[in-house]
């Protein structure tokens, strides 16, 4: 499991308090919202004309895009059957399908979801912003940790090594997940939270006083533990080893960015001016601002004063989610020399084929960026000591 702590505001990296994000590339309303607010301004002769043009344009679209609609959804099908642990039907003079059929409608299907969400202007959740979800705390203040393991990294492992262009995708991606879950995210947003925040600033007084404690100790300690032989300390060829390979790394992922980005761009460049994360450049680029408490009580003197006091806090929020993901099952048991695989029905036979093969995909909207932990399926959420 990895941990994700209810109170980050000692989290290394650069603190960012301020997002400038390109504008959006979609129209973010529902198609018969946008068409009644246009119909509404027309002459009432006009009305019935603007409705032709409306399906027309519709039927093209719908023909452009049959193909694929068709082959995503006989692919989905028995996946997302196993998924909802319900009965695939199929015509009963049919086969069951084999490893290299299922092989086959599994790697077709998330290679169409990927084009699709770029094609729709979803970008991955890269290591970058990640590090900063996990800088920050907003509504979710208890220790969380996300159960990884509950994914399957089998199922997007051939995906990422099937191409250069997707492994250098895959190099901007956080570790814990990019073989695991498909994260992608579109739009951004503002969550606005206010009032005492007791819960909050009990959290940040306990960083500010016991864990900068117990942070400021860990070297001397380290280094104690070091003299008396109970921990190896590291030469330092192996120091200037491992920053030589931390050096290698961040290198190979800028240049996999740089080759990842572009039209359809599958993930978001930024650069960095003070506490500022620039995304875009564009005259109508949007920027947010992050309003958490440790930004505005910086110094345990600050958060003294301002414990009686009424506060706002502001979380960038992600507009739009989608992740893609299959539930891990427990390693096939053999067959036993009692099992009677002749007892059992086509369907339950299908079940049982099928049951390692569920495709999982979910859809999330207005998830505030420091929050998003929630998206994952499995969580294990647990008590700070000072709430017993």
């Amino acid at each position: 499991m990895a941990s994700s702590s209810g109170s980050r505001s000692l989290a290394k990296g650069p603190r960012v308090d301020t997002f400038v994000m390109p504008p959006e590339k979609h129209v973010s309303v529902e198609s018969h919202e946008l068409k009644l607010a246009i119909k509404n301004r027309l002459e009432l002769e006009d009305r019935d004309v603007f409705e032709d043009l409306c399906k027309l344009m519709e039927g093209v679209a719908n023909f452009d895009f049959f193909d694929l609609k068709d082959r995503m959804r006989n692919n989905f099908l028995p996946f997302a059957c196993s998924a909802r642990n319900s009965i695939f039907l199929q015509r009963s003079s049919k086969s069951l399908p084999t490893t290299a059929v299922l092989d086959q409608k599994e790697a077709e299907f998330i290679a169409d979801v990927y084009e699709v969400l770029r094609a729709s202007h979803y970008t991955l959740l890269t290591k970058e912003e990640w590090d900063l979800a996990t800088q920050e705390n907003f509504n979710l203040n208890l220790p969380m940790e996300v159960n990884w393991n509950y994914m399957d990294p089998n199922l997007l492992h051939k995906f990422w090594h099937s191409s250069p262009e997707r492994r250098a995708i895959r190099a901007n991606l956080p570790d814990c997940m990019a073989d695991r879950i498909l994260v992608f995210h579109r739009g951004i947003g503002t969550e606005k939270l206010s009032g005492l925040l007791i819960d909050q600033k009990l959290d940040l007084l306990m960083d500010y006083t016991v864990f900068e404690a117990l942070d400021r100790l860990r070297d001397p300690l380290q280094q104690l533990l070091s003299k008396v032989g109970l921990v190896k300390k590291k030469t330092q060829e192996e120091a200037k080893a491992d920053q030589a390979a931390e050096a290698a790394a961040d290198a190979a992922a800028a240049a996999a960015r740089l080759s990842a980005h572009g039209g359809g761009a599958a993930v978001q460049m930024y650069h960095y001016k003070g506490s500022t994360m620039v995304g875009s450049t564009h005259k109508f680029a949007r920027s947010v601002q992050r309003k958490t408490l440790a930004l505005q009580c910086p110094t345990l003197l600050t958060l003294l004063k301002a414990f009686t006091t009424k506060m706002e806090l502001q979380e960038p929020t992600f507009k739009d989610i989608i992740v893609v993901y299959r539930r891990a099952n427990p390693p096939r048991k053999p067959p036993s020399a009692s099992a009677n695989a002749a007892s059992k029905t086509k369907e339950e036979r299908m079940q049982g084929i099928l049951q390692y093969r569920n495709i999982n995909i979910k859809v999330f909207g207005e998830t505030p960026m420091a929050d998003v932990e929630m998206i994952f399926p499995e969580k294990l959420v647990r008590i700070k000591p000072f709430q017993l």
